[in-house]
Formats: C-alpha cells, structure tokens, sequence
C-alpha cells in the first residue's frame, strides 16, 4: 500500500477587521455621492444649456415679429398719407368736373389756357400772366 500523505486543506480565512469594513463602505458610498453629484451636475447644465437655446430662439421670433410689426407700421403711415393726398387730389378733380360742367367757367379756362378768342377779339400775354400754356402741362 502506498502510503499518501493527504494535505490537509486548510481554508486560510482573513481576519476581517470591522474598521476596514467601515471604511471600505464609508468610500463605497462617498464614491457613490460623488457620481451621483457628477450626474446630476451634467443633467442641470444640460437642461440650463436647453432652456437657453429655447430663449434664444424664442427671443429672435420676437424680434424678427418686432421688426416686421415696425415695417408693416411704417408702410400703413405712408399707405395713409398716400390715400390722403389721394382723396384731396379726387376731391379737386370732382369739384373741377362740376366746374367745367358751367358754361361761362369752361370758355374762361379755355380762353386762358388755350388763348382761343371770338370774332374780331384780341389777345394779349403779359409777363406777369401766369397762365399755364399746352406746352407746360
């Protein structure tokens, strides 16, 4: 018989100090605060960089709504102006066309504006008439 010597298997178990422990714990979990901290850190300047870009576009909208509403304002002044100037151009041309519609108002316009003259009548241009002549207007 052969002889074997058996080892003896002995399972060297580490003395667990519980301080250690403590402290292995304590940085497991300060570890942990710090990532959570530097997530939470991202997560915040993420949404501010978000609601930035948000502003910024909302605040150009705004201004470009602002420029056009000073532009439209503008064009409705003069828009405005215009018809005036219009209206009071109608307003002259009408109460002309009631006046050429009277016969005595007409042959005066035509004799000063055209020098038409009767039978055996004489017309004279003075310097200081200003009567407009065919060739002015």
């Amino acid at each position: 018989m052969l002889l074997t010597k058996k080892k003896n298997s002995t399972t060297k178990q580490t003395a667990v100090d519980p301080y250690a422990e403590i402290e292995r714990v304590r940085q497991k979990k300060q570890a942990r605060a710090h990532h959570v901290q530097h997530v939470h850190r991202r997560r915040i300047l993420f949404l501010i960089g978000l609601l930035a870009v948000i502003f910024l576009v909302c605040g150009v909208q705004i201004y470009q709504a602002h420029q056009s509403l000073v532009t439209t304002t503008s064009q409705v002044a003069t828009k405005k102006t215009k018809l005036k100037q219009t209206k009071a151009q109608q307003q002259q041309l009408k109460l002309q066309e009631s006046q050429l519609k009277n016969d005595d108002y007409l042959q005066q316009v035509i004799r000063q504006k055209y020098y038409y003259s009767k039978n055996n009548e004489t017309i004279y241009s003075l310097p200081q008439d200003k009567a407009p002549t065919i060739s002015t207007k």
